[in-house]
């Protein structure tokens, strides 16, 4: 599985894969420019929600990354 540190290169080389500029793969994520360029550069972290745009757009499963003692079932 990759680390959270390649995934800009990820976000790039899928962009780039599918014949998109960052203009419109940012138009089809739902977000700026300006952010789409700062999640690709790795400057930003995205939203669960804009992540989850990012994976369904390039087709990765969408999984992340928690905290240890941070997962989802520890609210039950």
């Amino acid at each position: 599985m990759p680390t959270l540190a390649a995934y800009p290169g990820m976000m790039q080389r899928a962009r780039k894969r599918e014949g998109l500029r960052v203009c419109r793969a940012a138009w089809l994520v739902g977000v700026s420019v300006r952010e789409y360029r700062e999640i690709e550069a790795g400057d930003r972290m995205p939203s669960l929600e804009t992540y989850e745009r990012i994976s369904e757009l390039y087709g990765w499963p969408q999984t992340f990354v928690t905290q240890p003692g941070n997962s989802a079932d520890s609210n039950m």
